[in-house]
């Protein structure tokens, strides 16, 4: 099955701005990796389109390099051989140079995706299907099992230049299992921790049912989550099970449900989602 833009929006995870935003990132290996805008009840936690496809592509080890985005909704889209490349420029525009004649924002001028190009240096391409003329698919990521040995593995993919604190994880979910690290940036607010990425990898491909997620972080006596990656879980797999390897042979098995007491819901908000 060919990815159309149409299948990677219905993937977001949006219950509370109604916002489909979606993305793919082409690593320096050629390999695509697709992003989806995933939100969390406290906004704050949500994670957009564009850091979901770059972490996606940093935890597999490969470096990204070019952004693809789509039209914009209120554009026409048409031929899915259309590619409209955008030069990355540093100059500040204004809210009237970043829209077209026709009054439609120009995709790669968005705020958002702006430091996204400015943190990893991407080109950034505008099409109105991501998949190219030859059938190309978008990269599914998924791991062939969970154990402490791959979780050890992947502490070589974790991106920790401030912290030295390298972080892991596996999550099962009911289209296959993926692997998180922790990525961290210039900005630390927009850092991730390894469960979120792997969150968001899984959301991207489709994922619709956590079932348990497996954590490690070798310089710590005592594996715990965050507090921020608590809440996450809370929303996306509260019947799940979270197990904490804290060495080779001690682990913590905990129902995720138990992680958050009083945690702040949707139904805080009025929603529902």
């Amino acid at each position: 099955m060919n990815i159309t833009w149409e299948v990677l929006e219905s993937r977001c995870y949006s219950p509370y701005s109604g916002k489909t935003d979606a993305c793919i990132i082409k690593g320096e290996s050629e390999t695509l990796y697709p992003g989806i805008r995933v939100e969390n009840v406290s906004f704050p936690l949500s994670v957009d389109a564009v850091q979901s496809a770059v972490f996606s592509c940093l935890s597999e080890g490969d470096s990204p390099r070019t952004l693809i985005l789509p039209v914009p909704h209120n554009a026409k889209r048409g031929d899915a051989g259309t590619t409209r490349e955008i030069k990355k420029t540093h100059e500040t525009d204004s809210d009237q140079e970043l829209k077209n004649t026709a009054g439609v924002p120009k995709p790669c001028h968005n705020q958002i995706v702006r430091y996204w190009r400015d943190v990893y240096d991407l080109k950034c391409i505008v099409r109105e299907q991501p998949v190219y003329e030859n059938g190309e698919q978008v990269f599914l990521t998924s791991e062939a099992l969970i154990n402490i040995d791959r979780l050890k593995e992947l502490t070589e993919r974790c991106v920790i230049p401030y912290s030295s604190f390298p972080v892991t994880a596996l999550l099962r979910a009911d289209n296959g299992i993926f692997s998180g690290v922790n990525i961290e940036t210039t900005d630390w607010q927009k850092g991730l921790c390894a469960e979120r990425v792997a969150i968001a990898k899984a959301k991207a491909t489709g994922a619709r049912t956590f079932r348990e997620i497996h954590v490690y972080a070798p310089q710590s006596d005592y594996v715990s989550p965050c507090g921020a990656c608590r809440q996450v879980l809370m929303e996306h797999m509260e019947d799940g099970v979270m197990y904490l390897h804290h060495s080779d042979t001690e682990c913590s098995r905990l129902s995720v449900s138990d992680l958050l007491p009083y945690q702040f819901k949707a139904r805080n908000l009025g929603h529902r989602p």
